[in-house]
């Protein structure tokens, strides 16, 4: 049945483990209506016995839809898809409205049992060789280096740290497997990521991949108090190496957090000629990754590493010295 190959496809490659579609051997009794407009497979996501509605002809409304899923239901043990060729925006919206598992192969996974939504955290991975990590990716690649909690190995452990969303994670675990740094392993409901290796060697892997933190600079003009940010920039490559300490003193925060950190500390933006510090938005949490003062040092040979200034790059090099790998 090509619908049933074509779905066993989809989930293979969106959920990187087998999955075997197969025709509903003993289909449960159903009103002969619903027999008549879909066909039964079953098949595992994730640990878990599946029954799929299947249709080649989308001619039903997400209402008609919704209770036909809570028919076969109220007959099977197993969470009960609707799967179909194709579908309307305005359906699809309809039936996540309606909390209706749907599978849309090619497209669109959504099963709210099983907290799986492909538009947010089912991607296919694509390859970071060529723009590197992204930064949640990153994050979490420091996180292992600098062991802040050798613990946490799933997106529900490491997200609270990292200041991200649990979704957010399962795509940064993507992305490390994608680039060939880790492996993605699932414990029934759980996702769990094995580096492929640990410490410097780690570190060396990855070394392509590593972008600056740094989303834009922000001179600040004089103020009373410096704001309760963690020291980066240069001014910190200087506090951690033997770095001539720069004219400015940089801070770092989050970029999302920028707004809100300016209009509390009362910092204002001037020209770079006029200002006293400096403050560096990031494009994930600075503070996430450090119990010091200071930004951590993974991040700062990120930043550094490939400066103009030799000077500059020799002190982010002098950095991994001090790493206890």
């Amino acid at each position: 049945m090509p619908i049933a190959a074509a779905l066993q496809r989809y989930l293979e490659s969106t959920l990187h483990e087998p999955a075997r579609v197969v025709l509903l051997e003993r289909a449960p009794s159903l009103p002969s209506f619903l027999s008549r407009m879909y066909s039964l497979l079953e098949g595992n996501v994730a640990g878990r016995r599946c029954i799929f509605l299947s249709t080649a002809d989308n001619t039903a409304t997400p209402s008609d839809i919704a209770k036909h899923v809570a028919l076969v239901r109220s007959t099977v043990d197993a969470i009960v898809v609707f799967v179909a060729p194709w579908m309307s925006a305005h359906n699809r919206s309809r039936l996540i409205g309606q909390r209706v598992p749907f599978v849309v192969p090619g497209k669109q996974l959504y099963i709210p049992d099983l907290a799986m939504d492909l538009r947010e955290r089912f991607r296919t991975p694509k390859p970071r060789s060529a723009v590197g990590l992204s930064p949640a990716a990153q994050a979490v690649l420091f996180h292992r280096l600098l062991r802040l909690d050798e613990a946490a190995t799933t997106p529900s452990l490491i997200a609270p740290q990292l200041h991200y969303s649990a979704m957010s994670i399962g795509r940064a675990f993507d992305d490390l497997v994608s680039a060939g740094l880790a492996h993605s392993e699932r414990y029934g409901r759980k996702r769990r990521i094995r580096f492929k290796t640990e410490g410097r060697q780690l570190f060396d892997a990855s070394h392509d991949l590593l972008r600056s933190p740094v989303r834009t600079e922000k001179f600040i003009q004089d103020v009373h108090a410096a704001p309760p940010l963690k020291h980066a920039g240069e001014s910190a490559l200087a506090e951690l190496t033997e770095l001539s300490s720069p004219p400015f003193l940089a801070f770092a925060v989050a970029a999302s957090d920028w707004k809100v950190v300016a209009q509390t500390c009362g910092l204002v933006e001037t020209d770079r000629d006029q200002a006293s510090h400096i403050v560096e938005t990031w494009s994930y949490a600075p503070a996430a990754l450090t119990t010091t003062h200071t930004v951590d040092p993974l991040s700062l040979y990120a930043q550094f590493h490939a400066h103009r200034d030799e000077r500059v790059s020799m002190a982010a090099e002098r950095l991994l010295d001090g790493m206890p790998w």
